[in-house]
């Protein structure tokens, strides 16, 4: 890895002073031109024409040679520019007395694709430039113009002939210092526009926590810093909800950490470098997903002991499901109880205890993210039942069925911490005045789920009821007092319209009388 880092950056120094010296070189070029030099001599010729290329082939391909012939219509020089990349190397034979030209490239690499087109020159610099091909090793050779479909390299941006005399002959020209400087900067533009893509070096790595996420990646040459990102639910696979940059300079090394996260969330992001010509390389679109928070055991306690079970209750401070693993201190032997919904508030029975027992438990809590927890250990020892059961969860709904004699239908339910049976007792108003009615049960039953229903009660009327439960060893308790309300009674439009007429004309009481 070290190696590969100390080439790319090595690579990107040269390219760098390569774009430099060009830049250096130019700029003394023209300040030449603008203090004037007469006595420049640059060779002239009435020939404009480049040789034209044609009869290319590829022959003689095997493992690590391949042989490229072609000619031109006038004498020239030989060069082939080629590489595993479309930015060319050259092998070139400089001297330009020929029109059947051959060079043999050796020292390839077997099983790759190289890129290559080919070059003549006349003596009077005109040169020509062939299509860009693509060649297999060990296959047949491709090409065609780049379309965007993959089906060769174009040789349009390669094509362009530059006739380099002319232009500075016209620069030779120019006296005025503001169009010389013009030129100085659009050249720079060009530069930049020709000088390889900034490259990130492989996918970026993430450190997620519950509210940050340390993101590293590397990039060829020294750069900025710079990662978008989004919750991947708001993400609309374009624009990104926030930015978070680097104010360390440019690196090829780089490291963000993102904060103001939320936990257990998933996000969609890229990262951005530009170097200091301008040019930005990017990542693709990614994902990670932050830490949940980790859970807590809060407030563990007994809240009841009997002769064979134990009631143990708990809170966590984010939603978690739980286990209970429990041993009897006398045989050893070992047992759980668990509950895969995730809640904060907890209450868990053990059942199947032997009276007279010590035991120990543990309570295990996981959250959404997979976090896990165990508690301190908790010690009871099962005694004489002596405990009423405990009622939670007491709900209540009506329902009113319309017809001819409007029907009330309610549901009233409840839970209990331990096998019991219930009574349930109501009256009608809230100020406890009125008769009592209690609904008595055929059989007796001792469950832990309890549901009643009633058909008694009268639509738009206030009742208030109560629950008396006793478990097995006859330990008995009494609920608090709740209060329900009806449904009003629904009236078909005859009976609307008749009030309306009632309370406006007092007569139509008389109608039919």
């Amino acid at each position: 890895m070290n190696y590969l880092l100390n080439h790319n950056q090595a690579h990107a120094r040269i390219r760098t002073m390569r774009s430099r010296f060009f830049i250096d070189t130019f700029l003394i070029f023209l300040l030449l031109l603008q203090v004037s030099m007469p006595s420049l001599a640059i060779a002239q010729s009435d020939d404009r024409d480049p040789p034209e290329i044609s009869n290319l082939q590829i022959i003689n391909v095997d493992e690590s040679t391949l042989q490229i012939t072609w000619e031109t219509d006038e004498e020239a020089d030989s060069a082939i520019n080629y590489g595993l990349q479309p930015n060319y190397g050259i092998s070139r034979v400089p001297v330009a007395d020929k029109t059947q030209h051959s060079i043999t490239l050796d020292d390839l690499e077997p099983g790759r694709t190289y890129f290559f087109r080919v070059v003549s020159s006349d003596e009077f610099g005109n040169q020509g430039i062939s299509a860009d091909y693509r060649i297999d090793t060990t296959g047949a050779p491709k090409s065609g113009e780049a379309d965007g479909s993959g089906s060769g390299i174009g040789p349009g941006k390669f094509n362009e002939q530059i006739k380099s005399e002319e232009i500075i002959e016209e620069i030779k020209e120019i006296t005025n210092p503001q169009v010389l400087q013009e030129i100085v900067n659009e050249t720079v533009k060009a530069i930049k526009g020709i000088t390889e893509d900034l490259t990130i070096v492989g996918p970026p790595t993430v450190i997620p926590e519950t509210n940050t996420a340390l993101v590293k990646w590397i990039t060829d040459r020294p750069a900025s810093s710079e990662v978008l990102f989004s919750p991947t639910a708001q993400f609309d696979g374009t624009n990104f909800e926030f930015s978070q940059s680097s104010t360390q300079g440019q690196t090829t090394d780089h490291e963000i950490r993102l904060i103001g996260l939320n936990p257990f969330v998933q996000y969609s992001f890229k990262v951005l470098s530009t170097d200091e010509f301008g040019i930005t390389g990017e990542s693709r679109v990614y994902d990670f997903q932050t830490k949940a928070t980790a859970p807590e055991i809060r407030n563990l306690r007994v809240v009841k002991v009997e002769e064979n079970a134990a009631t143990l209750a708990w809170d966590t401070n984010v939603p978690t499901k739980a286990l209970i693993d429990f041993q009897d201190q006398t045989t050893g032997a070992q047992n759980s109880v668990g509950r895969p919904t995730l809640a904060t508030t907890h209450q868990m029975r053990l059942a199947d205890l032997t009276l007279g027992t010590r035991y120990v438990a543990f309570v295990n809590v996981e959250n959404s993210g997979g976090d896990r927890v165990r508690s301190q250990p908790i010690q009871f020892i099962t005694v004489r039942d002596v405990q009423p059961p405990i009622i939670t969860n007491v709900t209540n709904d009506s329902t009113l069925f319309p017809g001819s004699e409007s029907r009330i239908q309610t549901i009233v339910e409840w839970v209990t911490d331990e096998p019991a049976s219930c009574i349930m007792t109501y009256e009608e108003g809230a100020s406890g005045a009125s008769e009592q009615f209690e609904i008595e049960k055929e059989l007796v039953e001792y469950n832990t789920t309890h549901v009643e229903v009633i058909i008694d009660f009268a639509p738009a009327t206030v009742y208030t009821f109560w629950l008396n439960c006793f478990d097995e060893a006859s330990n008995q308790v009494q609920s608090e007092k709740f209060v329900l309300f009806t449904p009003i009674q629904e009236k078909n439009i005859i009976d609307l319209i008749i009030e309306n007429f009632e309370s406006t004309f007092g007569w139509v009481n008389k109608i039919g009388a």
